[in-house]
């Protein structure tokens, strides 16, 4: 039977109708969806970010805390290695002119170790007894200084940062002249400040007391580092967080020091790409960080652009704010992320619809009776369980419908995936955030007590006879501690570029000394150890302590893909260039051709959970780059793996790491 014209009619109106309705159902979950899973990409954005930018201040206040830390040890080191208490007593001053070595002079370069500014001596009435910047000023009374103050009076350790007038900085050393006059330049927003050059200055202070073995106290040692146009501090900062990101021809990330409400040291730039001291904090950020002591995070424009800022006040010994730090991260990579974010999601949206649209249309009649099969997979897709999928229909050409649908909900779990991979860039920087952290906090925690160590076991090794048999330990104490001290330093040597001690080494020698240190152990015991090393090769420039980490690293992960067994290949050879190559190929298990990309990347490993921190081998790729060399890997599963190490020969290192990037192109 034919249906009539009226029957035809009604179908197709209620086709049209059931259309319609389904098309305005879909659009107003989408809008829903759309609305709320852009509110949560804000959101889920914004608090990454502002949880990076707190982490991000709180390594660069551990950064600026070591420094203070480490300022206090080297006086301690110079009261307690120089002849200060014999000139106290003796009043006799000629052998203090060697702590003049100690005052770094010309304009200021970011030096290897610290360098002070000034270095006064004072006695117990905080009257000054010399300073070796400017030996002929003494006699004045420094008790305005509440760290000298601090430290006489408590008969202990004092440090701080102080704010020092002009004039007062130029009796301590008059070559900071140029250092302390900053020219004041007004930005954007900035705070309203009437002076246009600011003449004191922020200066980094320690004393420490001068006590003879009677327990009486004689003086103080009181040094200072001025922050006036002093980058090491920021830069270390800047090093340790962001590390050398950009960002469309940009740095990721800046850190400042103000004082007051002016930048002294910062290596935000200006347009003119100059640093941007001088510039001013605009007044919000002023009012509460200088005005209420709290802190400030938040979307600030700094000099030229904006950025997601984090400010802190830097408080002085007396609990006075003199001046903020900052930390802040370009806001437009952030800003284009979520925007790429929003359209990849909208766009797998639309397209859902789109697929809804055409086969609603096709099976209007079919709709009719799965529309509450519907209904339910619309609520759970919109409730977010993408892993819904329809059952299979009992009419004609409705599998069609239900196969459009799941592709919907499949095309909308790999949407989730997507964000959860556009987010992974994020995750990464706040791990090398927390690694910056970490060794800033070991650096502060475990390498200070290491210092008091050497630093006693050397003046107790300096007092002992020479024959006397326990000095031989006592030597064996001090290099076992400061080979622990190099250890801890590593980790923090991976965020930020160290300088290291260069000296000319004998690679061979390296590796032999290396493997030394190791063979003997238990996880040695089944290897068999095979050395082929070329003799007559050049000397190269290298830090021993780290290239040496780098070969006990590899020789150990050699060991552990062997499983305690095999044969280790050590060989060392020159290259057609001239460089100098070393191989480490062991018979193991061999690396999976998937997992060769990364496996230098800092975090990844392919050890089991608890097994490893995946450092090991990105800390040994850096310390290898910063030598001006290569490491090249090759491995074949189940036949083992061959790591090539690259270094320059020693004499003209840009001349010869220009030859060994051109060799190694070809490798990699």
């Amino acid at each position: 039977m034919r249906a009539t014209g009226s029957e035809r009619a009604y179908t197709m109106k209620l086709q049209s109708r059931l259309v319609i309705g389904f098309l305005i159902a879909t659009c107003l979950t989408a809008a829903v969806a759309s609305v709320v899973g852009i509110t949560m990409i804000n959101k889920s954005t914004l608090d990454e970010v502002q949880r990076k930018v707190q982490q991000d201040i709180n390594t660069a206040k551990l950064v600026y805390r070591h420094n203070l830390e480490r300022l206090e040890y080297q006086l301690q080191f110079i009261a307690l290695r120089s002849p200060i208490h014999d000139a106290i007593t003796s009043g006799n001053l000629e052998p203090l002119e060697d702590l003049r070595v100690l005052i770094r002079s010309g304009t200021f370069v970011t030096p290897g170790h610290m360098e002070l500014d000034m270095l006064t001596l004072v006695d117990t009435n905080g009257k000054v007894i010399y300073r070796a910047a400017n030996p002929h000023a003494k006699g004045d009374v420094i008790l305005w200084d509440s760290v000298v103050r601090t430290c006489l009076k408590e008969r202990k350790p004092a440090s701080s940062a102080i704010i020092m007038p002009y004039d007062v900085i130029l009796a301590q050393n008059p070559k900071l002249a140029e250092r302390v006059k900053i020219g004041i330049v007004k930005t954007e927003k900035s705070v309203e400040i009437k002076e246009k050059v600011l003449t004191d200055g922020m200066v980094l202070r320690a004393a420490y007391p001068i006590i003879d073995r009677r327990g009486r106290l004689l003086g103080a040692l009181v040094g200072g580092v001025l922050l006036n146009r002093d980058y090491s501090i920021v830069d270390t900062i800047k090093e340790t967080v962001y590390r050398a990101e950009r960002y469309r021809g940009r740095d990721m990330g800046f850190a400042t020091i103000f004082l007051g409400g002016v930048r002294i040291s910062t290596n935000v730039m200006t347009r003119e790409n100059e640093r941007a001291v001088g510039t001013i904090v605009s007044k919000e950020v002023y009012d509460q960080v200088i005005g209420q002591g709290k802190d400030w995070i938040g979307r600030a424009f700094v000099v030229n652009d904006w950025y997601i800022s984090s400010y802190t006040p830097i408080w002085d010994i007396d609990n006075r704010i003199i001046g903020m730090l900052y930390t802040g991260i370009l806001e437009a990579k952030y800003r284009d992320m979520m925007m790429r974010t929003v359209l990849i999601f909208l766009g797998v949206t639309a397209v859902g619809m789109v697929i809804a649209f055409f086969f609603s249309f096709r099976l209007g009649q079919s709709i009719i009776r799965r529309i509450r099969v519907l209904n339910r997979a619309t609520e759970a897709i919109a409730s977010g369980d993408l892993d819904y999928q329809l059952p299979p229909g009992s009419s004609s050409g409705f599998d069609m419908l239900d196969q459009a649908f799941n592709n919907m909900a499949r095309s909308l779990k790999d949407r989730d995936d997507r964000l959860q991979k556009a987010f992974q860039r994020i995750t990464i920087t706040e791990r090398l955030a927390s690694l910056g952290q970490m060794a800033a906090g070991v650096a502060h925690e475990i390498n200070n007590p290491l210092g008091g160590i050497l630093l006693y076991s050397n003046l107790v090794l300096e007092e002992m006879d020479p024959g006397d048999p326990s000095r031989q330990n006592l030597e064996k104490i001090i290099y076992q501690t400061e080979r622990c001290k190099k250890i801890v330093q590593n980790l923090l040597d991976f965020a930020r570029t160290p300088s290291g001690d260069m000296t000319r080494l004998s690679i061979n020698e390296v590796v032999l000394t290396s493997l030394n240190l190791v063979k003997d152990q238990s996880i040695f015991h089944g290897i068999e150890v095979k050395t082929d090393l070329a003799e007559g090769l050049p000397l190269v420039m290298g830090d021993l302590s780290r290239l040496e980490e780098v070969f006990l690293n590899l020789f150990i992960n050699a060991t552990d893909a062997m499983g305690g067994k095999g044969t280790l290949t050590i060989s060392s050879r020159l290259s057609s260039t001239g460089a100098v190559k070393v191989s480490i190929r062991d018979t193991g298990k061999g690396i999976d051709k998937a997992y060769l990309p990364h496996i230098f990347e800092p975090f990844f490993t392919t050890k089991d959970p608890g097994q490893g921190t995946g450092l090991g081998l990105s800390i040994t790729y850096g310390i290898i780059q910063k030598h001006g060399g290569f490491i090249d890997v090759v491995s074949e599963p189940g036949r083992g793996t061959t790591f090539t190490i690259t270094l320059p020969p020693a004499g003209n290192p840009s001349t010869e790491n220009t030859t060994t990037s051109r060799e190694e192109c070809s490798i990699g």
